[in-house]
């Protein structure tokens, strides 16, 4: 604080007779040591009474006096009486402000508007200060962050402070306010400083006085409030600490009070949410329950799935797709494919087992819900479905049993709608690899309905046991087991399957045996890596490889043919050796089909001697060549033509 003694009316009063000269000095101690009252000093020399008036504590000053007069005793009083006036005054003046510290601070519920308008009271408090910045704790980065300052520059912003970090950090961390005079002082005061904040330090102007106390409320420091002055006589007392402190206090707990009041706020946002969110939720539950006994009434009237989906359409005015894994299909009147939709999973055991697709209008919501429900009814079904398939097919494979040891069922009820005819067949599908048990299940099923759908004859008994479809089908003549044939061969290759099917019989006691030779022939398409239909009588070398994995078997082939397999460039030699097995060793046919002169073709046979180190005249190694070079090209999908050669 500073006070003006020279307009002081004792003062001006004395000036003239008593030759009073009045000079202000600095304190001779540190401002913040100084007792808190107003202490003299007097002595005389000579006609010259000189007194010193130390204010140190509410000023930071000291005031020395001449008086040349005879009375200069009374008027040393009259002088202590007008200093002792102008410090109360100055405390007056003080404490009024602080009691009129503006209301957007103290008063003020907004935490943004106390953070901005902290600076602009101090100021008008301690109208010495020139500059001055607000620090606050951020938690979440651990750094004491100026959240407002005045008469610095904008880079002070990010001027940031870890704690016991500089003057600030000091103060936040030990709790004890700072009070520095002389810019020499403020530089010895910031002992501890990150490299960064030391270049800041030294880009920016040092200010010749600084305070700094904590900003604290009930036992917990929620950051600092530093003050600046530049002016060449600039300083702070103990006083304006003790100010400072008061006024720290009240932002302190003003700025609490606004956190409380803002969290108050928020709580009670919160519960409003909460309360809205209830009602919603309860309008949505009793919206559902609806549903829930709507859908039930459908869906317990025993129709099919396909009528219960179509008085769901009519019901509700909805247009929808449903599919599922068996390969059910319902389209709504007037629905057409094309164009988004919304997609809704019907799953069961967390496997999915069939979609609802339907497109978004209206209340989404609602519409969430009623195919979320609508899942949960069809699953329902598709469970007991299921469970009444799995019981048929145990029927279905003891029926098949039984006409395996010439027995037959004396209820014709029994025999699922299959009659024994004159010739039989037998088809072996493998389920496609599925890693999840429930969908190997399912796709067992998807797989006996896409083929009984396809099949041209009606009599079948279709059955799955150990992840394969099993189809016994009888007809009167061979030409209609061809024709049924041909069609499963085609299906095979569109499903990307591998169908094994044994020979026609006509005897009952081969029904396991059949069995057991399509199993082979669907096994050897597999090894091959294959889709499509193989008889077992078309297995041809696949009949010595039961038993063995495609990479053992390739792995033969490759090891006879050496370097003719493993080196592309060797490609016109392997297809050469090839035709020449499959045009039995004639030199005449095998030329022509690959388009070349016999001598080409002799001098081709003694490259691949070479490569090979085998002897095409030698029965034995020609055998292994020829078994090598077939099951390269089986296995591999090779194929000769005579643009390759």
């Amino acid at each position: 604080m500073r006070i003006d003694l020279l307009s002081h009316p004792a003062l001006s009063e004395l000036a003239q007779p008593c030759g009073l000269c009045v000079q202000d000095v600095e304190a001779e101690a540190d401002a913040d040591d100084a007792p808190a009252s107003i202490r003299h000093s007097m002595e005389r020399v000579g006609e010259v009474l000189h007194l010193v008036v130390d204010h140190s504590y509410f000023t930071a000053r000291r005031s020395k006096f001449e008086i040349c007069d005879d009375e200069g005793d009374r008027a040393a009083v009259r002088i202590l009486q007008a200093v002792q006036s102008a410090v109360i005054e100055l405390q007056t003046e003080t404490f009024k402000k602080l009691a009129s510290v503006n209301s957007a601070v103290i008063n003020s519920l907004d935490e943004n508007e106390i953070v901005h308008n902290v600076l602009r009271e101090v100021m008008n408090v301690l109208p010495h200060c020139d500059a001055g910045v607000f620090r606050l704790f951020d938690e979440e980065s651990g750094y004491l962050v100026p959240v407002s300052h005045e008469g610095l520059s904008e880079d002070y912003t990010h001027y940031r402070l870890q704690p016991n970090e500089s003057v600030s950090g000091e103060v936040f961390t030990t709790g004890r306010p700072a009070l520095h005079n002389g810019r020499q002082n403020i530089i010895d005061a910031h002992r501890v400083m990150r490299p960064e904040s030391q270049s800041f330090m030294e880009r920016s102007q040092i200010a010749n006085a600084l305070l700094c106390v904590p900003v604290v409320v009930e036992g917990k420091c929620l950051g600092t409030l530093t003050t600046l002055s530049f002016s060449q006589d600039g300083a702070f007392s103990a006083f304006d600490r003790t100010v400072l402190e008061s006024l720290a206090g009240q932002i302190a707990v003003a700025y609490q009070r606004s956190l409380a009041y803002r969290n108050a706020v928020e709580t009670s946002r919160r519960l409003e949410q909460m309360r809205s969110d209830l009602a919603r939720k309860n309008a949505e539950l009793d919206r559902a329950v609806e549903l829930h006994e709507a859908l039930l009434r459908i869906f317990s009237t025993g129709d099919g799935l396909m009528e219960q989906l179509r008085a769901v359409s009519e019901l509700f005015h909805l247009k929808f797709r449903f599919e599922n894994v068996l390969g059910v299909d319902y389209r709504s009147p007037e629905w057409t494919d094309g164009d988004e939709t919304l997609c809704q999973s019907v799953e069961v055991a967390e496997a999915p087992v069939g979609h609802f697709h339907f497109r978004q209008s209206g209340d989404s919501g609602f519409q969430r819900a009623l195919f979320g429900t609508l899942g949960a009814f069809v699953a329902l079904d598709f469970v007991r479905d299921m469970s009444r398939m799995d019981v048929l097919n145990a029927r279905k494979k003891a029926h098949f049993e039984a006409l395996s040891t010439g027995l037959e069922s004396e209820s014709r009820g029994t025999h699922f709608g299959f009659r024994l005819d004159r010739l039989h067949q037998i088809f072996v599908a493998p389920a496609p690899r599925i890693t999840d048990p429930t969908n190997t299940v399912l796709s067992l099923y998807k797989l006996e309905s896409d083929l009984q759908q396809a099949m041209t004859t009606p009599n079948a008994l279709i059955f799955h046991e150990n992840e394969q479809v099993i189809m016994l089908v009888s007809a009167s003549t061979t030409a209609a087991l061809e024709r049924n044939l041909n069609v499963i061969s085609n299906v095979a290759t569109g499903l990307s399957i591998s169908i094994g099917a044994s020979e026609i019989y006509d005897a009952n006691e081969h029904h396991l045996n059949s069995q057991d030779l399509a199993s082979q022939a669907a096994e050897a398409l597999s090894r091959r890596g294959r889709a499509g239909l193989l008889r077992y009588r078309e297995m041809g070398l696949e009949l010595l490889l039961k038993g063995q994995a495609r990479q053992d078997v390739l792995a033969f082939a490759h090891n006879i043919l050496g370097v003719l397999a493993q080196d592309p460039r060797h490609g016109v030699l392997r297809e050469t050796l090839l035709r020449y097995v499959q045009e039995g060793k004639s030199v005449t046919r095998s030329a022509q089909a690959l388009g070349i002169h016999p001598n080409t073709l002799y001098q081709r046979l003694q490259r691949i001697e070479a490569v090979t180190g085998r002897n095409i005249a030698d029965v034995r190694d020609f055998t292994l060549l020829s078994l090598a070079c077939q099951i390269h090209a089986e296995y591999l999908g090779e194929t000769t033509s005579p643009e390759s050669a």
